[in-house]
């Protein structure tokens, strides 16, 4: 039998009421034998009683009152439907049914209204196109293509902001309008981090599917319309397509060859960690009661064949937007502890850990291979994490930071103060350490709020028995400070900048021999 409509349902149910009033009337009436007395009313023209006829016109009221109720509802129900029917009529007119984002005729109303605002001055806008999609539909039917395009629209959806429009143009085509806040070149990382976010296999329905994008990124001009920018975003896809696919392009010629740039330094980045050619640096720490060398920050470095030095904010950028963060930070640990197995017994590595890392299931297992392979002692490991990489699943962050510490290794929160939920982090997760931003240290003793800042968070190190290092001592004022509060170890330009691992060893052999003193003048004056 074929289940009934919710509308069909609220008219029977409707219905029903009526009935039911008019038979509770009924038998209201024959209980005050109303119908004999009319009857009689009408042979002896005799008059009823004030209260008979009393009741008589309440049952009236009552049985009307039941019907007026009843149509009444009927007309709000109709009312109701009406509006539910525009309201969808509307959203089939501006969005897509599969996905929920926009449609092609609300994003290009979107580009005439930036246009005639006045606000198309250097706006972005991309075309993303599906690679390898076709052979999706066509060796596991439509379902399961239509599934990933919802995963696709999802995954995109996660890169953008809130003020950023998506639309679905059509077929496996999509189109973005970027905030009037993305400029090009953050607009070209986002579009960096799309291609990577699609290259992700998707699991639908126990099968993985691999597929791959392509971008196609132009601005608006002022004395244009906007439309123009989506014109000129599908030239520069068919570029991309005809680079060889998974890449993007730009329209503007200036964009596109600092864009080619790009390209060829994450070509390069990948050969480079295959080649181990990133390599670690290592910056001294310091007992800041005691001067003695404690240990070593492990810091990436580059030196690119023709390029000379890449600074870290570029590859590790670089790193992060085409998914091989964590292969760059797995490469770095295993050969700062292979360096670093010949060092005297006690120094710490401090290795910073990124967010995905940190975030990996077989980020124990993985650490463990590696300190077995090598033959580093666990003990003298320190994984600095940010609060970026525990926020997002803090029971797992909790049972990891637990199973690290279990194996020996000591969890350091690094860049303490900058982040919103410092508190609610210290009170819930183990950690040893807390690493003061340098941001709180360099020139503390010239800014009265820094120093606050720097004693609270001190005060409270030491009431939970954690740790606490000082990053970024610059200046002999810097380590008074922060010697007076009784810090115990700090590093920073002051004391050195990072190292090789040739000149960590001639370092070590200084201060065995006794002479470099444990403030390292020497060793940075070599290192500069």
């Amino acid at each position: 039998m074929s289940k009934r409509s919710p509308h069909t349902r609220k008219l029977v149910l409707e219905q029903a009421i009526t009935v039911v009033l008019v038979v509770i009337a009924w038998q209201i009436l024959s209980h005050f034998d109303a119908y004999e007395q009319f009857h009689e009313f009408s042979r002896n023209h005799e008059h009823w009683q004030l209260d008979e006829i009393a009741m008589l016109i309440l049952v009236s009221a009552f049985v009307m009152g039941g019907g007026l109720y009843v149509r009444w509802n009927q007309l709000l129900s109709a009312l109701t439907e009406r509006d539910e029917a525009q309201r969808q009529a509307e959203r089939h007119a501006w969005y897509d049914p599969l996905t929920g984002l926009a449609n092609r005729r609300y994003f290009q109303i979107q580009l005439d209204s930036i246009a005639s605002a006045g606000d198309a001055q250097n706006r972005v806008v991309a075309i993303i196109d599906l690679d390898r999609f076709k052979p999706v539909n066509d060796l596991h039917g439509h379902a399961v293509g239509d599934a990933v395009l919802k995963d696709v629209a999802k995954r995109v959806q996660g890169e953008l902001d809130e003020d950023s429009t998506l639309a679905r143009l059509g077929g496996d085509e999509f189109a973005i309008i970027f905030s009037r806040d993305v400029k090009p070149d953050d607009a070209e990382r986002i579009a960096r981090r799309i291609i990577t976010a699609i290259e992700t296999p998707f699991d639908v329905q126990g099968l993985s599917i691999m597929i791959g994008t392509s971008i196609g990124l132009a601005r608006t001009a002022p004395d244009a319309l906007a439309s123009e920018g989506l014109q000129h975003a599908d030239k520069a896809l068919y570029s991309a397509k005809r680079s060889g696919r998974g890449r993007l392009a730009w329209y503007d010629d200036e964009l596109g060859q600092r864009s080619r740039e790009r390209a060829e330094l994450e070509a390069d980045l990948r050969l480079a960690l295959r080649r181990e050619e990133v390599f670690p640096y290592f910056q001294p720490i310091f007992g800041l009661g005691t001067g003695e060398l404690t240990g070593f920050e492990v810091l990436a470095r580059w030196k690119h064949v023709k390029r000379g030095d890449i600074s870290p904010e570029i590859f590790i950028e670089i790193a992060e937007d085409i998914g091989l963060i964590s292969e760059l930070g797995w490469s770095i640990l295993r050969q700062a502890c292979r360096r670093a197995v010949g060092w005297p017994a006690g120094l710490k590595l401090a290795v910073n850990i990124s967010p995905k890392q940190f975030l990996d299931g077989a980020l124990v297992q993985k650490t463990a291979d590696i300190l077995e392979d090598v033959g580093f002692n666990p003990a003298f490991l320190e994984f600095e994490i940010t609060e970026s990489a525990v926020i997002p699943d803090m029971e797992f962050a909790e049972c990891a930071i637990r199973d690290l510490q279990a194996m020996g290794v000591t969890i350091a929160l690094d860049d303490f103060g900058t982040g919103f939920s410092s508190l609610s982090n210290l009170r819930r997760l183990p950690f040893d350490r807390l690493k003061i931003d340098r941001s709180f240290i360099t020139n503390i003793s010239d800014d009265p709020s820094n120093q606050r800042i720097v004693e609270g968070i001190l005060s409270l190190a030491r009431g939970l028995k954690i740790g606490v290092t000082a990053e970024g001592i610059e200046s002999e004022s810097d380590l008074e400070f922060v010697s007076s509060m009784a810090c115990e170890y700090g590093q920073g330009f002051f004391f050195n900048g990072a190292i090789s691992g040739d000149e960590v060893d001639w370092l070590l052999d200084a201060l065995e021999d006794g002479e470099a003193p444990p403030a390292l003048p020497r060793s940075r004056q070599k290192s500069a």
